[in-house]
């Protein structure tokens, strides 16, 4: 089992909460983190070579690799933006209780 966080740019406190909560009722994740971004820049629209500015949080869900194409339809259908940054890190070193923890949280 492979765990991981995923990671997802929202445009407020309030959207990553909604996917969050969305991902923990559909048992896709064990836990829910959410950050302030208090600042992002970014080009869009797209090849225009304009840059944004904007603030937000930064969503992390804790799940295992096996989940993270549901998360992403989970993302997919919450998300204000038309192409959300999402991605995910591998977390290694994680006591093998906790990770029994997840897996049955995950399972029921």
């Amino acid at each position: 089992m492979n765990l991981i966080w995923v990671l997802v740019n929202c445009n407020s406190f309030e959207e990553a909460e909604k996917i969050g909560d969305e991902a923990l009722k559909k048992r896709l994740a064990v836990c829910f983190d959410v950050f302030a971004r208090s600042l992002a820049k970014y080009f869009w629209p797209p090849k225009s070579g304009e840059i944004e500015k904007a603030q937000g949080a930064l969503l992390i869900l804790e799940t295992e690799e096996a989940k993270y194409e549901d998360i992403q339809q989970v993302i997919k259908s919450v998300h204000s933006d038309q192409l959300p940054f999402t991605g995910f890190v591998r977390i290694e070193g994680v006591r093998e209780d906790y990770k029994e923890w997840l897996q049955g949280e995950l399972a029921k």
